[in-house]
């Protein structure tokens, strides 16, 4: 069974289901909200996720806002070229859905990679962007090493190994979301069940174990070496940015949340309650809450 439908959208996003070919016939797959002469606001999703991650915010800010949430190149029902998944390939690439669909300047919301893809694309076409808002992640701005639950996936062979070995239980491959929440066991049993059986159509996918293991390696590489310029760069970014972190957020420390928040000359960081990686899956509410402030 393919990727797209493995991964059918929850049934109140389905109907916002989209797809666009871009340039070299890279297809993209999108949900789209609210009206479209509206202010627009561009969602991006982090590392091994999809647009679905942002199901329990779409809606509300579809309230106010155009709202354009992909799936990247290589995750969801996207496609997933054999290439390389750097962060200028991402970059460029939502700058050509903008493009696509007739968007001149829009707010980036970024969620862990993609806050990292959402700065970049700023540094590279700030013509596009409106305002920034990064929750938990951003551009490498420190050499360093990723988070430990990740490093069996940066060696070449060992990496695809340990995601295939997830195929034998789909107990285990759940288990691997935990960090990611403060309390996982403590959503709604219907985002459980979601969250069960959308990780099990992820690990069983090829394609998104080739994008999954190739972005983390590139990133790694960013932040190995280039780390200094890219700080040498932010520190002239003056979109207006704003930084959400979850108070109990495992993955990305907030002391990096807090040092990004100091270099850049137009920041402030919200940090968000009882809440891990994924605060807008967590407190949905209040991020929504911090998103209109920003406005």
């Amino acid at each position: 069974m393919s990727t797209a439908a493995l991964m059918a959208p929850p049934p109140d996003l389905a109907p916002l289901s989209r797809t666009i070919t871009l340039a070299q016939g890279l297809r993209i797959h999108y949900f789209e909200a609210g009206d479209p002469a509206a202010p627009t606001l561009v969602l991006i999703h982090g590392l091994g996720d999809e647009a679905d991650t942002w199901r329990h915010v779409l809606h509300p800010l579809a309230a106010t806002h155009r709202v354009i949430a992909l799936d990247l190149p290589g995750f969801g029902r996207s496609d997933h070229p054999r290439r390389a998944y750097t962060l200028v390939f991402f970059a460029q690439t939502v700058a050509q859905l903008l493009a696509a669909l007739g968007v001149e300047r829009a707010t980036l919301v970024g969620s862990s990679l993609g806050a990292a893809v959402a700065q970049r694309l700023a540094l590279g076409r700030p013509d596009l962007v409106e305002r920034l808002v990064l929750s938990g992640g951003a551009l490498p701005v420190e050499r360093g090493r990723p988070p430990a639950a990740l490093w069996w996936f940066l060696a070449p062979g060992v990496g695809e190994a340990v995601y295939t070995s997830l195929r034998r239980s789909q107990n285990e491959a759940y288990a691997t979301l935990r960090p990611y929440y403060a309390d996982l066991e403590a959503l709604p049993a219907a985002d459980r069940a979601f969250l069960r059986e959308r990780v099990w159509a992820r690990v069983w996918s090829a394609g998104q174990r080739r994008a999954f293991l190739s972005a983390l390696r590139w990133l790694t590489l960013e932040r190995a070496l280039r780390a200094p310029e890219l700080r040498r760069r932010l520190v002239g970014l003056a979109v207006p940015t704003v930084l959400i972190w979850g108070e109990f957020d495992h993955i990305v420390a907030r002391a990096e949340g807090e040092a990004m928040a100091a270099l850049l000359p137009n920041a402030r960081l919200e940090v968000i309650s009882a809440a891990g990686h994924l605060p807008h899956q967590e407190r949905p509410d209040t991020f929504v809450a911090v998103l209109e402030r920003t406005q």
